[in-house]
């Protein structure tokens, strides 16, 4: 028997896995790789096109896993996030040929999301930016020395109007986390705008859109809002969405101003649980346990593109846009004529009726384990 306390006996700390796929995966791409001039793949398909079937099989998805499925009865769960996302590699373990293609596609693929809300309005284990994502942003940028950023595609950002207003969502895209989205999409749902327990009209300051700008990378090309609230309050929605097409406006730091297209939006619809936690919010069902969402989406872009695919730039924010300063009473929004249902039992109570295996029951390590395997994910475990 050894004895471990003994001065004169040295252990050998265990090998790092983590390490040891990181030194595979360098030498996958350093060592010679078999052009696969057999395979239809490599030998017939052009690049461009091999690369939209790896871009395909490598984007993202709700994990279907029931363990990882989000109870129906939170305020964050909702079409296409219903669950944890995932992404299926195993076509990274195929041969070197693909995995040298392929290794940072899910990564740059994957719709990355933060959650500028207090932490029961998130999934559990969802605040920050986990270790390993820093870590393989660093890693991602030795292999792009002339880049200050990651480029990615997709950035989400979920805020209540509190969080936004304090500025959190330009600290999220200004953070030291190496992220340069594309598309950036601010999502305000239902339960994120002012004192919507009370029915109060909807509003929209400006005050936090010159931060925003501030932050915004040059690459972002597309800034997306949707505005989501209660079906009946769908005309509150529309006029909240033509005042942001006729106001507001992002200017980047190079210059680049972002404008919305005055007559394109995108609106849909959708249904959930009228219960999260332990109150049922009966007063804005449509029917027992159903409360119906109506969205609007403005997205902003450069005048070039939208004037290049048929859209036009109201006059009015375009001239705004010239001045050197953002006017915080000129950018906000405020409906006048709106009232409130006087309720005074907008909700019940009722007992918490969430499944065993919903969200409630994941632990911190069981999250941490589930962001590992998806960062091991990216390294083969063996040649």
């Amino acid at each position: 028997m050894v004895n471990l306390s003994h001065p004169s006996i040295h252990l050998n700390p265990l090998p790092n896995p983590i390490k040891m796929s990181q030194f595979l995966h360098e030498r996958i791409l350093s060592e010679f790789v078999n052009p696969q001039t057999d395979s239809p793949l490599f030998s017939l398909l052009p690049g461009e096109v091999r690369d939209k079937i790896f871009s395909y099989v490598l984007t993202d998805h709700p994990d279907p896993g029931a363990h990882m499925q989000y109870s129906k009865q939170t305020c964050y769960t909702r079409p296409l996030y219903e669950a944890h996302q995932s992404t299926d590699t195993r076509v990274l373990r195929t041969c070197r040929a693909v995995y040298r293609e392929t290794w940072f596609k899910p990564f740059l693929l994957r719709e990355h999301v933060r959650w500028a809300t207090a932490p029961d309005r998130a999934p559990p284990g969802k605040s920050g930016v986990p270790y390993e994502v820093r870590h393989m942003l660093s890693r991602l940028l030795t292999q792009q020395p002339e880049q200050d950023k990651v480029e990615i595609e997709r950035l989400r950002i979920f805020a209540q109007m509190y969080k936004l207003e304090e500025g959190l969502v330009a600290k999220i895209l200004a953070e030291p986390a190496l992220l340069a989205p594309r598309i950036v999409t601010l999502t305000i749902r239902h339960t994120d705008w002012w004192f919507w327990e009370d029915d109060e009209p909807l509003r929209f300051e400006g005050g936090w859109i010159e931060d925003v700008c501030k932050a915004m990378h040059w690459c972002t090309n597309q800034f997306c809002i949707e505005l989501e609230s209660l079906e009946r309050k769908k005309d509150q929605i529309d006029k909240i969405a033509d005042q942001m097409i006729k106001k507001w406006y992002f200017k980047r730091c190079d210059g680049v101003v972002l404008y919305a297209d005055a007559l394109g939006r995108k609106k849909s619809r959708w249904s959930g649980d009228s219960t999260w936690g332990d109150r049922r919010w009966v007063r804005d069902e449509t029917e027992p346990g159903r409360l119906d969402y109506y969205i609007v989406s403005v997205t902003f872009r450069p005048r070039i593109d939208i004037e290049r695919s048929g859209g036009t730039v109201d006059r009015e924010v375009f001239n705004a846009s010239q001045k050197d300063w953002f006017d915080e009473n000129e950018l906000k929004i405020h409906l006048g004529d709106e009232s409130r249902i006087e309720d005074p039992s907008p909700f019940e109570y009722v007992r918490d009726t969430r499944d065993d295996d919903s969200d409630s029951e994941f632990s911190d390590a069981e999250v941490g384990r589930h962001r590992q395997r998806w960062y091991d994910s990216f390294f083969p475990a063996r040649e």
